[in-house]
């Protein structure tokens, strides 16, 4: 599979994105969501922040009405030769970005040739810079029909999932070797039917266990369906999907088995339902969950990390927890990519030492044998971050929104020494 194949032997170093977060111009269930849960957005924004350290810092952008419209995003679909440049600047050697649905499937059953074509010369474009593509089917976003034939927890969903992925695979599948069919189906399912306190504004979010199961048992198939025919089409894919792993630990020796059950059932027992239909773990680590109770009150709460220990977003920074995580999924015998790892830190300070440490922990944990084959970094810019806004900044690359002026932060610099001492 020419460039593809042959760097496939290789370590891939790269960088993450979505599409919706990244590209503009979309029309999606989210650009007809936010139109209608700004004000929400805006007026819940210090009861939802509040409490983090860089509260102070970001309360204005945070209280913006400007800060929640998707609008140009980052304009990537227009500008991703520029951002390719910034990878290459920047020498990694992959890619992991995604399709967006909405784009290739604006009416169900009927595809856009047009955009199929746009993702083939993003594809072509990356091939000739020497970078892999990663390339997720579905990052949170959904075509604004898919809710009326049913959404996750509709009988149709895994059927109209597969016939996507079967289109876009039979399109483009010659151009790329790594798949994932979803990115985070937890992190989706949570937010949508059970609710999340970091992203209360999900688009048709309703609070039931039941469509939750519903769903999680739709999502199952929907991979499964997917991985099926996209794996008789292209044998010699890699094909999994990612999942966005809390570290749960326990602050008392008897609520250690509550911290396994959070494991089994939301962390890296995940996995376990797709047995025999994935190729590799997609593994996406950002913090942990540190909670104690009191036994007079049998009230269990998250021990705060310092100020210091804390992201833009209060996520305490714990790069230990990488290692542990990567370790518990070595008993499924498949190679890991960490597909997510990243930091929201505006004035850049923490973000050199945040990949550093992040960096040194998988590679031990290589050496202690697990099977880690590439480490992307989120986000390669400064994004849409769902109900949040623009105001985290992940990027390795600072974007201005105001004429969407690309600059390279420091500490990209030291993730690209990084790169090349490994």
């Amino acid at each position: 599979m020419n460039t593809a194949d042959s760097q496939s032997r290789d370590f891939l170093w790269g960088a993450a994105t979505a599409a919706h977060q990244i590209e503009g111009h979309q029309r999606n269930n989210w650009t007809e969501w936010e139109k209608d849960h700004i004000e929400d957005w805006m007026a819940t924004a210090e009861s939802r922040y509040g409490d983090i350290p860089a509260w102070p810092k970001v309360k204005t952008q945070a209280e913006e009405r400007s800060n929640y419209i998707n609008g140009l995003a980052c304009d990537h679909f227009r500008r991703y030769p520029e951002d390719i440049a910034l990878m290459q600047e920047l020498e990694l050697n992959s890619f992991r970005f995604s399709i967006e649905w909405s784009r290739i499937e604006p009416k169900p059953g009927k595809f856009d040739k047009a955009a199929v074509e746009h993702y083939r010369q993003v594809l072509l474009a990356l091939h000739e810079a020497g970078i892999t593509p990663f390339v997720s089917l579905h990052h949170f976003s959904d075509p604004t029909w898919l809710e009326a034939a049913g959404g996750w927890h509709g009988r149709e969903f895994p059927e109209l999932f597969a016939r996507y992925a079967r289109y876009v695979s039979t399109e483009l599948g010659d151009l790329v070797e790594f798949w994932a069919t979803f990115n985070e189906p937890e992190s989706y399912l949570i937010s949508r039917y059970l609710g999340s306190p970091l992203w209360p504004g999900w688009p048709h979010q309703e609070k039931s266990f039941l469509k939750y199961l519903l769903a999680r048992r739709r999502f199952v198939a929907a991979h499964k369906a997917a991985y099926r025919v996209m794996k008789r089409q292209r044998p010699l894919a890699q094909i999994g999907f990612t999942h966005s792993i809390v570290l749960f630990e326990a602050g008392n020796w008897w609520l250690k088995p509550v911290a396994w059950a959070l494991d089994y059932n939301g962390g890296s027992g995940k996995f376990r339902h797709t047995k025999g239909a994935q190729d590799f773990l997609g593994v996406q680590y950002y913090t942990r969950a540190h909670f104690r109770a009191r036994v007079a009150r049998l009230r269990q709460w998250e021990v705060p990390a310092p100020a210091e220990q804390r992201s833009d977003f209060g996520w305490e920074i714990y790069p230990e927890g990488l290692y542990k995580i990567t370790q518990k999924l070595k008993r499924y015998g498949l190679p890991m990519y960490i597909t997510e790892n990243g930091i929201a830190d505006a004035e850049d300070k923490r973000r050199a030492d945040f990949i550093t440490r992040h960096v040194a922990a998988m590679q031990r944990s290589m050496a202690d044998g697990a099977d880690i084959r590439g480490y992307f970094y989120w986000s390669l810019l400064d994004n849409y971050e769902w109900s949040t806004g623009y105001w985290p900044r992940f990027g390795l690359v600072q974007v201005d929104r105001q004429d969407q002026k690309r600059t390279i932060r420091t500490s990209a610099y030291v993730y690209r020494d990084i790169i090349r001492k490994n």
